[in-house]
């Protein structure tokens, strides 16, 4: 079965406060003073007077003490109440509420107040701890199933083959989902892809874990088999168990799925996901229910290493472009810089995306070479745009294998001397599976490359693996939320949540949180009015050719001339 749930998150804001007796008006303020000392867990204390209560926090009383005259009674203090909030108002809604406060107050207690009367307070530790307990939660969770996501399923997959404990990945598609979607419609194909996800999961085996990828795709770590069964007859009794029939607005649905199975014989999860993904496209050209991975099916592995073979010459030819997409400051729309992206212009193909090369690149050392041309050629153009009066920073995508080099900085730091860009110019742009992977090494060159003033950013936020609490230890400028979670805010509540969790989280370690894959005007004004500083989509500008990034509309000549 799946792992069990945890401990269960707090959901409104009474679930954290802290039920307090409310102090007369006529209290000395010494024997507050006094009794906070004594308990160093009280996070304040509550004043009742006529005109309402009053909260005096440990933090204001600490304040006091400086005070020549202080007053003799808690009545006697001059100041508002604070931050009062319902005690059933959403853990999300009080921490959004109470980081909007001038900064001088966030760190300030709220008060909470319970239908019977009751008082409390609700320190602001506890609350955003809570608030980021949530969106970890809701990070590495598959919305519509409940199942974990493709992100939980690829970190716990390479936990478990590091652990030894992985026998097989088993890779789940649904067979003709489309033409249950055209029947069913939208809301009654994810109906039934929420009845498949529960029956996947009780048809697991102690110890397995199941995730759903995306649409009708599913996958399941097998760690734990009963005597006699191999992988291929657990995937044959899968796909029997989510048979059904399901009842779906009165209709039985039964489903079939092809399946894909790839052992634990290599050290990178991608792989075996890869290769079970590749074994259940061969059941299901085939309609042979269940195909076991075997080398012969990598086809295309003799073209992957000819295309290495072509790139790296088109690394040496000049084959590769830099094309800029902008990022926009997301109240003024103004332009505020851009990120280089990689494309191949290749003598018989074309202009090739990255998606076609990049990720053969990035499972050889080509990835490292190509690296350093992205950087070099980024850093000259903002160094050519600087010189025509443009202050447009750039922003570098560094992969992993590159952050492993005990040359990295020296490299980056090299080039930004060579183009005479200040280092301020400069984005490195990293992963969050590249900060878990290497974190302490990852951790120190990047707080090296902070330190000559280069600007450091996690993309894709929100689809890796990131442990909340490690965000304050890690030496970085943004996040960038990912295009996923972005491109459904308006209309998913749960994406729209997990954004503003990332929005709140951000703005209290005084991130700059920018927003990725913006697709149209509402979208853009919905991810402003949250909050988010920077915003970056084709809705606002798709990737140009240097040449034509000054003419784009946006570009400030003021505030944001060369320096």
């Amino acid at each position: 079965m799946t792992a069990p749930p945890g401990p269960r998150l707090p959901r409104k804001l009474g679930e954290i406060g802290i039920p307090m007796k409310p102090l007369p008006a006529s209290a000395a303020l010494s024997d507050i003073v006094a009794g906070l000392a004594a308990d160093n867990l009280a996070p304040g204390v509550i004043i009742e007077s006529l005109d309402g209560h009053r909260l005096l926090s440990r933090t204001a009383v600490d304040r006091l003490r400086g005070v020549p005259a202080l007053p003799r009674t808690a009545g006697e203090l001059v100041g508002g109440t604070g931050l009062q909030l319902p005690a059933d108002t959403d853990i999300d809604v009080a921490a959004e509420a109470a980081l909007a406060r001038p900064a001088a107050d966030r760190d300030e207690p709220v008060l909470v107040v319970w239908p019977d009367g009751r008082h409390g307070i609700a320190p602001i530790v506890d609350l955003l701890a809570a608030m980021a307990g949530r969106f970890a939660r809701l990070s590495r969770t598959d919305q519509l199933t409940g199942l974990p996501n493709r992100a939980t399923a690829h970190a716990e997959g390479q936990r478990r083959l590091d652990a030894g404990s992985l026998i097989a990945v088993v890779h789940l598609g649904l067979d003709r989902f489309q033409d249950a979607n055209d029947v069913l419609g939208h809301h009654g194909a994810d109906t039934l892809l929420h009845r498949v996800a529960t029956a996947l999961r009780a048809a697991l085996g102690p110890g397995n874990l199941a995730a759903r990828l995306d649409g009708d795709q599913f996958v399941v770590l097998l760690s734990d088999l009963p005597a006699g069964q191999t992988a291929h007859s657990a995937g044959r009794r899968l796909a029997a168990g989510i048979q059904g029939p399901h009842p779906i607005d009165g209709l039985p649905i039964s489903v079939e799925a092809s399946i894909g199975i790839s052992h634990a014989d290599h050290h990178d999860v991608t792989v075996l996901m890869r290769r079970a993904a590749a074994a259940m496209r061969r059941a299901k050209h085939e309609r042979t229910g269940v195909v076991e991975w075997t080398p012969s099916l990598d086809t295309n592995q003799r073209v992957d290493l000819r295309q290495l073979t072509e790139l790296r010459a088109g690394l040496r030819t000049g084959n590769l472009r830099l094309h800029y997409q902008p990022l926009h400051d997301a109240g003024s729309r103004v332009m505020h810089g851009t990120e280089a992206l990689v494309r191949w212009q290749h003598p018989q193909r074309g202009l090739l995306p990255p998606g076609v090369f990049l990720p053969d690149a990035e499972r050889s050392d080509v990835i490292l070479e190509l690296t350093d041309w992205v950087l070099a050629e980024a850093l000259r153009q903002a160094a050519v745009w600087r010189a025509q009066g443009h202050h447009l920073p750039v922003s570098v995508n560094l992969p992993p294998a590159y952050l492993a080099q005990d040359r990295a900085v020296g490299t980056i730091l090299a080039l930004l001397d060579l183009e005479g860009v200040p280092a301020s110019m400069l984005t490195v742009e990293i992963t969050e599976t590249a900060v878990l992977t290497r974190q302490d090494q990852v951790a120190a060159q990047l707080a090296e490359l902070r330190s000559r003033g280069v600007r450091v950013a996690i993309d894709d936020f929100g689809t890796g693996y990131t442990s909340l609490g490690l965000l304050p230890q890690l030496p970085i400028d943004e996040l960038k939320i990912d295009r996923s979670f972005v491109m459904r805010m308006l209309d998913s509540p749960a994406h729209a949540t997990i954004i503003n969790s990332v929005i709140a989280i951000a703005k209290a370690l005084r991130l700059t949180v920018v927003a990725e894959g913006v697709e149209d005007e509402p979208t853009a004004a919905a991810l402003a009015a949250a909050g988010v500083d920077l915003l970056q989509g084709f809705g606002l500008n798709r990737p140009q050719p240097p040449h034509l990034v000054p003419a784009l509309p946006g570009l400030s000549t003021g505030s944001y001339a060369a320096v």
